[in-house]
């Protein structure tokens, strides 16, 4: 029988910032190390009929085949913007020979990985899986107060890959990092606009069609402050 790992837990962004916040004092990450998976494709994903058993089947390439002792990253981002747990956040990832910092004082890289095969002509890097990817380099950035240089794509480190894909423009990736840096917004905020603003329209609109879309700027003003 095969090996598996059965508790792989898939978070929302906020619920993994929440996560995230006991161990901003255990662990000091060094760099943000990025990654596409190649293979697993979104395709594949897609066709899984349960999403867990994708992970589980990196875990067992990477822990059994590889002998890297765990998957390799400390997240997994999908192509719907959840974001699935991986290795312990104070081990050192498997990301890039040379550049692990595995020196067993609890500094070391942030890796994540984006399901998909991001190479030119393959598939696209964009949606709710392009937010979580921006979102989470945005707060691990602001959390351990790292520079924009310590932000690696995993080609930089190994010139024989495209990754995290070909058609993935660092510079872009990099623009949209910091424009949600500057438009960050608390969840406090948010809702205070929800409630003082949104809802009183919400019951004040004549047809379905209006409510909807109050509905939906609501829900995008919980997306920009974390909460979904």
């Amino acid at each position: 029988m095969a090996v598996e790992r059965k508790n792989f837990r898939r978070f929302t962004y906020a619920e993994y910032v929440s996560y995230l916040k006991p161990f901003i004092t255990k662990v000091k990450f060094s760099q943000i190390h990025v990654h596409g998976t190649w293979k697993p494709t979104i395709a594949d994903y897609r066709r899984a009929s349960d999403k867990v058993e994708i992970i589980q089947a990196m875990w067992r390439f990477h822990a059994v085949t590889q002998n890297w002792g765990d998957i390799a990253q400390h997240a997994t981002i999908d192509p719907d913007g959840y974001i699935w747990e991986g290795r312990s956040l104070l081990e050192a990832p498997a990301s890039a020979v040379g550049y692990n910092d595995s020196d067993n004082d609890r500094t070391h890289p942030f890796m994540f990985e984006m399901i998909g095969n991001f190479d030119v002509g393959a598939e696209k890097l964009e949606g709710a899986q392009l937010a979580t990817a921006v979102k989470l380099t945005s707060h691990i950035a602001k959390e351990w107060k790292l520079p924009e240089s310590q932000i690696k794509f995993h080609r930089e480190m190994n010139p024989a890959k495209t990754c995290p894909g070909s058609s993935v423009n660092k510079a872009s990736f990099l623009e949209l990092v910091r424009d949600w840096r500057d438009i960050d917004m608390s969840p406090t905020d948010a809702n205070k606009i929800i409630s003082t603003w949104l809802s009183p329209a919400w019951f004040a609109a004549s047809t379905k069609a209006e409510r909807e879309e109050i509905h939906r700027l609501a829900n995008e003003l919980r997306k920009a402050s974390g909460q979904l």
